[in-house]
This record gives structure tokens, C-alpha cells and sequence, in this order.
């Protein structure tokens, strides 16, 4: 009699469940790897202090324009030798220098977006430091190896970058609406929060700490050397805002002499910036805020574009 041995059915492996949405753990991943590194907090101080740094003289300067404007007792008086055309410039420049109202919206909208000079160079740096620190400290190869879809991995980034945007803008803003609130009370004047050139200027300074950090992101996918990338931002930001500025106005001044000429300085994104979140004219022939937001957007978005595309298609050895 032969026995027939049966091989028991093999169990199952348990199904574990995926635990956590993929893309906000690739969110996490990526602040996690800024935040191992001393460039964050660096960072960080430095926006403290040039946001704290922005306030005071923001404030000092607001004190002394306000002060004017409350002199009811000033009267205007033309020059010798004054045009008719140029009396009635300085008339109506009179008139807005000690225009109350006027000059309290003024002041309220550079103290409340104190800081934003060198904090949208910040977060551009940042920006680009999330890119080129994958090819600084190699990781990138076991970055996409641990997450094949690449398109993942981008996006995580790019969400990464944005976070960061934001956490530098709430931080500034936090400082710069408790300081402005106390300077106002103090003197006794409305905050003038609600207007809407104030407002507008705080609604896109966040706008343009977003775009700012997208373009370092941007720039930090051409550029995979960290020190490359740094000087390069440091001088589109920097050189672009006091170097067009300069080469337009000998533009307007030697070759072609129209006002058009400075307007369309705007299609520099460090014009294009100040342009959008200034509550008044950056300078008289500057173009209107909402010209300043479609040219910035239109250089972010091709920049994030760019990054996108190379990051997916290029080799990681």
C-alpha cells in the first residue's frame, strides 16, 4: 500500500496595505533633506534679519513722510523762474506729499512687505539648492532608484520648493504686520489694511515668493553645480533689478528717447517683481502692477517647465 504525500497549498502573502499618500510622503522626503543641512536655518536667519532690518527703515522713512503730511500748516511755494508746466508739477507733487490718506496707504504697503528685497533672493537660492544639493551630496541616483516615476519625484520637489516659498513669506509677514500694527497704533493712524493697494501688495508678495522659489528650481536643473547655480541667481536677481534698470535709462537717454523704453523694463522678472508688488509706481514711467504679475509668471512658469522636463529625461549615473 503506497502512501501519496500532499504538499500543503502555499499561504498567501498578506497584502500590506500602502500606507500615507505617495506624493506628500515625497513632500516630506524632500524637507526632510533640506532640513539636514545648515542651509535652512542659515537662510532662515538671514530672512529674520534682513526682513527686521527692512522694518526699520521702512518705519523711519514712513515716520518722516507722515509727519510732512500732517503739517496742515505748510503752504506751497513755486520756485523762481518756473515754467507754468513745471509749477504745476510741483503743485500736484505738493499736494500728494501732504496728501494723509495717501501717504498712510504708501507707508503701510512697504512695512507690511518689509523684507521681500533679499527674501525672494532667498527663497530663488533655496530653490535651487533643493535641485543642485542631489548632485552636491549624490544622492541623486538613489533618489529616482527608490522612486522610479520620475514624474513623482519632480512634482515632490517642485511642492517641496513652493512650502518653502510659503514658510519664508508667513515668517516675514508674521514680523512685518506686528511691527507695522504697533508703528500705526502708536502714532495713531489707520493700518490702512483695508485697502486694497495694501492688500494687493501683500497678496503678491506671496505671489512672488512662489515664483521666485519656482525660478530657483528652474535654474537649479540647468545648473547642477551648487556654486554655479548661486552666483547665477545671485546675479539674474541682483545685476538684473540695478543693471536694467541703468541699461534702459541710457537706452531712453542716447538712442531712442521714449518713455516706452523704460516701461518695457519690465520684462526683467527683479523689474517685473518690484513692479507688481509696489502699492505705488515703482518709478513714473513703470509699467501697471498687473503687467509685472503676467511677465514674472510667464519666466516662472517656462523655468519650472524646464525643470521639469530635464529632471524626467535625464541620465542619473
Amino acid at each position: 500500500m503506497t502512501a501519496t504525500l500532499q504538499t500543503p497549498p502555499a499561504t498567501a502573502r498578506p497584502v500590506i496595505a500602502h500606507v500615507g499618500v505617495p506624493g506628500l510622503r515625497l513632500v516630506r522626503s524632500e524637507f526632510r533633506k533640506i532640513t539636514t543641512t545648515n542651509a535652512w536655518w542659515l537662510f532662515g536667519l538671514a530672512s529674520v534679519f534682513f526682513t527686521g532690518f527692512a522694518l526699520f527703515i521702512n518705519m523711519s522713512e514712513a515716520a518722516q513722510h507722515l509727519e510732512r503730511a500732517r503739517d496742515t500748516a505748510a503752504v506751497f511755494k513755486p520756485g523762481r523762474g518756473m515754467s507754468a508746466a513745471e509749477v504745476a508739477a510741483a503743485r500736484a507733487e505738493f499736494a500728494q506729499l501732504h496728501d494723509l490718506p495717501l501717504q498712510a496707504v504708501n507707508a503701510a504697503g512697504n512695512i507690511f512687505t518689509s523684507g521681500q528685497f533679499f527674501g525672494l533672493l532667498l527663497v530663488m537660492l533655496l530653490g535651487a539648492l533643493v535641485i543642485t544639493n542631489e548632485f552636491q551630496y549624490q544622492t541623486a541616483t538613489a533618489t529616482f532608484l527608490t522612486t522610479p516615476r520620475r514624474t513623482q519625484v519632480v512634482f515632490g520637489k517642485l511642492l517641496a520648493v513652493l512650502g518653502l516659498g510659503f514658510v519664508f513669506w508667513l515668517v516675514a509677514r508674521v514680523l512685518s504686520l506686528t511691527a507695522g500694527l504697533i508703528f500705526f497704533d502708536n502714532l495713531g493712524l489707520t493700518n490702512s489694511l483695508g485697502e486694497w493697494p495694501v492688500q494687493r501688495a501683500l497678496i503678491f508678495n506671496l505671489v512672488a515668493y512662489l515664483l521666485w522659489a519656482l525660478l530657483g528650481f528652474g535654474l537649479g536643473t540647468l545648473i547642477n553645480s551648487q556654486i554655479g547655480a548661486v552666483v547665477t541667481a545671485m546675479i539674474i536677481y541682483l545685476g538684473g533689478f540695478v543693471g536694467a534698470i541703468g541699461v534702459f535709462s541710457l537706452i531712453r537717454e542716447y538712442l531712442i528717447h521714449e518713455d516706452w523704453v523704460l516701461t518695457s523694463a519690465v520684462m526683467m522678472p527683479s523689474i517685473a517683481s518690484q513692479v507688481m508688488v509696489s502699492p505705488e509706481k515703482l518709478y513714473p514711467e513703470a509699467a501697471a502692477w498687473w503687467v509685472g504679475v503676467l511677465v514674472l509668471t510667464g519666466w516662472s512658469l517656462v523655468a519650472g517647465a524646464i525643470g521639469i522636463v530635464l529632471n524626467r529625461r535625464r541620465d542619473i549615473a
